[in-house]
């Protein structure tokens, strides 16, 4: 697990890109033809994997993100319209 988190996501991202990439090959081997065609799917499906990939890795991240909350957390206790 990568910082206590668990991993499914990834796994169904991987699992499905395996799977379409098996699918492009079994529809190359059936139609040979379509080779040119079906060649920029492979890098298609690989570049996605690997983008869903570091988007996975990034949202996780062990940096706490509110360390630096912008809001004010005492604005309610100011009243703007009075001087």
């Amino acid at each position: 697990m990568i910082y206590g988190r668990r991993p499914r996501q990834l796994l169904v991202v991987w699992g499905l890109t395996i799977l379409f990439v098996a699918f492009i090959y079994w529809l190359e081997i059936n139609a040979p033809a379509l080779h040119d065609l079906l060649l920029p799917f492979y890098w298609i499906a690989l570049g996605l994997a690997i983008f869903l990939t570091w988007r996975w890795l990034r949202a996780r991240s062990q940096k706490d993100r509110r360390v630096g909350d912008r809001r004010r957390t005492d604005r309610r206790d100011h009243d703007v319209t009075s001087s």
